[in-house]
This record gives structure tokens, C-alpha cells and sequence, in this order.
């Protein structure tokens, strides 16, 4: 009986002693805007928001196709949510004619690269929802038809 005592008490113990995985959040992130003039993004401006986070290339075919669901969330979320396209590309120009060429409502932000390897981004397009303390909810990896009602979903629900 002893015996069983401290086997319960020390699986107790370790139970107690196993850290939780954390939930990832957004912290402080600085983008370039792929803009005519000068401008840097930064999440902490959003505190209180939601954060759908699409990280795309220029280059990348899937990623073009998501931009209609990129553009749906952008114009139904605009004033409850911020919407970015996050461009692995190091340049703004090839960010601008693609975001012209597809008519992206979404800012556009480039450079994305640093950011993209902290959030384990392995696959474009890949795209992270952050609810209003800016904690991960939901990640979407490569391209999708359902993407603008998930999306809407998931928005919808952290909008209320």
C-alpha cells in the first residue's frame, strides 16, 4: 500500500512539474508596406483586434488563388479586424504589381521572411488568425475553395 502511496504521489508530482505548451502569440511584429511612399506596419497598433496574418509570394500560384478570400475578410472586416498579406518577397515592387494585378484590399506588407521562419511557416500560403490578445486561434496551410467562408467563420466569431 505504501508502495502505491508514493507511486501516486510522485506521478502526481511530475504531473505538476510538466510545463504547459504555451499558446503562440503575435508579439511585437514590423513589416515594410509595399507602398508608394514609406510606411511600416506594426501588430501592437492592433491591440484589441484580430490579426489574420497571410503570408504569401509574388511568385507563388496558390497564394494568388487565396487572395479573393484574402479580399473578402479585408473588405467584410475592415473597421472589427486587421487583414495583411505578408509577402516572403524582399522587394516592394514585385509585391505592388502582384497586389495591383489581383486587386489585393489587404495591405501588403514585404519582407516577410524573419517572420515567417519564427512562426514555422514551411509552405505558402499559410495564413494565422490572432484573436484580440493577439493569441494564435486558428492556421490555415496552403490554398483552399473553402477559404473565404472559413475565414468568415473564424472572423465572425472573434468580431462579436
Amino acid at each position: 500500500m505504501k508502495k502505491l502511496l508514493l507511486l501516486a504521489a510522485a506521478a502526481v508530482l511530475a504531473g505538476a512539474c510538466m510545463k504547459l505548451p504555451e499558446v503562440p502569440t503575435l508579439g511585437e511584429v514590423q513589416l515594410p508596406v509595399a507602398a508608394e511612399e514609406q510606411a511600416v506596419w506594426t501588430s501592437t497598433d492592433y491591440k484589441g483586434k484580430p490579426v489574420l496574418i497571410v503570408f504569401m509570394g509574388s511568385w507563388c500560384p496558390y497564394c494568388k488563388m487565396s487572395m479573393p478570400a484574402v479580399n473578402a475578410a479585408a473588405e467584410k472586416y475592415a473597421d472589427r479586424a486587421e487583414i495583411v498579406g505578408a509577402f516572403m518577397d524582399p522587394n516592394p515592387e514585385a509585391v505592388m504589381a502582384v497586389a495591383k494585378e489581383h486587386g489585393l484590399k489587404a495591405k501588403a506588407l514585404y519582407n516577410a521572411g524573419n517572420v515567417a521562419e519564427s512562426m514555422e511557416v514551411t509552405g505558402l500560403p499559410h495564413a494565422v488568425l490572432f484573436d484580440k490578445k493577439h493569441r494564435a486561434v486558428k492556421v490555415w496551410e496552403g490554398f483552399s475553395p473553402a477559404l473565404v467562408q472559413e475565414f468568415d467563420e473564424q472572423l465572425a466569431r472573434l468580431t462579436k
